[in-house]
C-alpha cells in the first residue's frame, strides 16, 4: 500500500472481481516497548514520541498521563490548556496532510509529474478544470500544514517531537507574544479549512456518493475521550458503541491477543499483564500488529467513531463518512483551540514537578489523530519496569484473534467489487482510516518476505 505511514501489505482473495477474504499485515518491527524498560519514567514523553513523527504529541500527552498517575503528579490548569493547544495544532496538521497527500489523489488526476505519476486512470470523475484546481489545493495544503506545525512549535518548542509536553504539565511559559503568534497561525489555517478543504471534500462526496457507506467496518465504535479541561470535562467524550448498544467505557475490558501475530503466543491479556516478545516462527502469524479487543470485539476508532460517540450528525459509516468526519473535526478543533487561547493566564505556572511517590502503576489514555491511544506503565524507583502501548492503527488493523475474528480494516473490504487492476477501490477504503503503521508495532527483513497461504 502506498501513501500511508510505513510498510503495509494488503493481500486479497478475489472471486469474479469481489473480495472474499483479506489479510492486512505490517512488516516492520521496532521494539519500543522493550526499549523503554529501565529508563527514567520522566523521559517517557520524549522516547514515545519517536514511535511516530506525524502524531508525536499524542504519544507525549498519553505517556505524560500514565507517568502522572503512576507517580501522583498534578498538572496546573495553565499546563492542561497549553498541552491541549500543542496537541490541537498537531491534529490539524495531520488531518490536512492526510486528506490532501494521502486520500484525495485517489479521486483526481494530477499532472504528469511526481508525486502524481504513475497515474491510476480508473474511476476518475472530476473535470479537467476541477483536477487542476485540486492539484493547486494539494500544494497549498502542504504550506498550510506547515503553518499548523509552526503553531505547534509556539508552545512545543519544535515540531515534530516537541519539548513542550512533560510529566507535570508543559515546559513553555505563557506570554502575550506566544498567544498572538499561535492565534495568527490558526486564523490562517481556519481560512484554508473554510475556503478550500471543506469545499474540496464536499465535491468528492458529491461525485462518489456510493463511498459514503462503502467500506463500513465492524459497526463497533470507541473513544476514550481527550483534551481535558481544568474543570474535568473533555472536548472528546468517552464512550463505546458495541453491537448497536451505547455504554460507558471501561479500561479493564481492553485486551491484546497475539494468536496471529509474530510474538510469543498468549491469549487475550490486559496490557498490564502482557509482555512483548517477538517470535517470527509463529505458525499462524502474518503481521507484527497485535490484536486489541474491547470485551472481545474489534472496535473502530478515529474521527468517525468520535463523532458517533459524541452524538454528532454523520453522513454514513463508510469510506467518505470517515473522510467527512475528519474534515469537520479539523474545523472544530481549530475553532476550539482559538477559544482555549482566551483561557490562558499569562505568567501563571504551567508545570508542577512534584511527585507523591517514586513507584506505581499508571494508565494514560487519550484520543490521538487516528483514534484511541493507550499507554500502560509500571514504575519502580523512578524507572520503567513495564510498558505497553495500544495504538489506533492496532485497533483498526490488528491481526485475527484466537476466535479468528477479522480486524475492522479487513472486515471493511469484504464484498468489495474491484474493477481496477491496482485494487484502487480497496486503497480508497484503507486510506480512509488514516493508517499509521509506524505506530501499530513498536527490523525489516528484506530477504525472507512472508507470503500468505490461502486455501482454495
Amino acid at each position: 500500500m502506498t501513501r500511508i505511514h510505513n510498510p503495509m501489505l494488503l493481500e486479497a482473495w478475489l472471486e469474479n472481481g469481489e473480495i472474499k477474504e483479506a489479510f492486512i499485515s505490517d512488516t516492520l518491527y521496532r521494539g519500543f516497548e522493550q526499549i523503554l524498560i529501565g529508563r527514567s519514567a520522566m523521559d517517557m514523553p520524549y522516547y514515545t514520541q519517536r514511535i511516530c513523527g506525524i502524531c508525536s504529541s499524542a504519544h507525549a500527552i498519553t505517556a505524560s498521563l500514565a507517568v502522572e498517575q503512576a507517580l501522583e503528579m498534578h498538572v496546573p490548569p495553565n499546563g492542561l490548556i497549553v498541552r491541549n493547544l500543542i496537541l490541537a495544532s498537531d491534529f490539524i496538521q495531520n488531518h490536512i496532510r492526510h486528506l490532501y497527500l494521502y486520500v484525495l489523489p485517489d479521486y483526481f488526476r494530477g499532472p504528469d509529474v511526481a508525486p502524481f505519476i504513475p497515474h491510476s486512470e480508473s474511476d476518475l470523475r472530476l473535470s479537467s478544470k476541477e483536477n487542476t484546481t485540486m492539484t493547486e489545493h494539494y500544494f497549498k495544503a502542504i504550506d498550510v500544514s506547515r503553518v499548523a506545525h509552526a503553531a505547534f512549535a509556539v508552545f512545543g518548542g519544535k515540531a515534530p517531537h516537541g519539548h513542550g509536553i512533560v510529566p507535570g504539565g508543559a515546559s513553555m511559559e505563557v506570554d502575550a507574544d506566544r498567544v498572538n503568534r499561535y492565534r495568527g497561525y490558526l486564523m490562517e489555517v481556519l481560512s484554508f479549512i473554510d475556503d478550500v478543504l471543506l469545499p474540496d471534500v464536499t465535491l468528492i462526496k458529491e461525485r462518489y456518493p456510493e463511498y459514503v457507506n462503502l467500506g463500513k467496518g465492524s459497526g463497533n465504535y470507541m473513544s476514550v475521550g481527550g483534551f481535558p479541561s481544568p474543570e474535568g470535562s473533555t472536548f472528546f467524550p468517552q464512550g463505546v458503541i458495541l453491537q448497536g448498544k451505547r455504554e460507558s467505557y471501561d479500561e479493564k475490558q481492553v485486551t491484546e491477543d497475539v494468536t496471529s501475530a509474530w510474538y510469543k503466543l498468549h491469549g487475550p491479556l490486559h496490557p498490564m499483564e502482557e509482555d512483548t516478545i517477538p517470535d517470527r516462527s509463529q505458525p499462524k502469524g502474518y503481521t507484527w500488529v497485535k490484536s486489541p479487543r474491547y470485551r472481545g470485539q474489534p472496535m473502530e476508532v478515529g474521527p468517525l467513531a468520535r463523532a458517533i460517540i459524541a452524538k454528532e450528525e454523520v453522513i454514513g459509516q463508510g469510506t467518505l463518512a470517515r473522510i467527512w468526519a475528519r474534515a469537520l473535526e479539523t474545523r472544530k478543533i481549530t475553532e476550539t483551540a482559538l477559544k482555549w487561547l482566551n483561557r490562558l493566564e499569562p505568567g501563571a505556572e504551567t508545570f508542577n514537578g512534584k511527585t507523591g511517590r517514586s513507584s506505581g502503576i499508571g494508565i494514560g489514555q487519550h484520543e490521538a489523530m487516528r483514534g484511541t491511544l493507550g499507554h500502560w506503565i509500571s514504575v519502580k524507583n523512578g524507572r520503567v519496569d513495564h510498558y505497553q502501548v495500544v495504538t489506533p492503527s492496532a485497533h483498526n488493523f490488528g491481526s485475527r484473534d484466537e476466535a479468528g475474528t477479522r480486524s475492522v480494516g479487513e472486515t471493511s473490504l469484504l464484498g468489495l467489487n474491484v474493477k481496477s487492476e491496482d485494487l484502487k477501490e480497496a486503497g480508497r477504503i484503507i486510506r480512509s482510516f488514516d493508517p499509521c503503521f509506524s505506530c501499530s508495532v513498536h527490523i525489516i527483513d528484506g530477504e525472507n518476505l512472508h507470503a500468505l497461504k490461502i486455501p482454495v
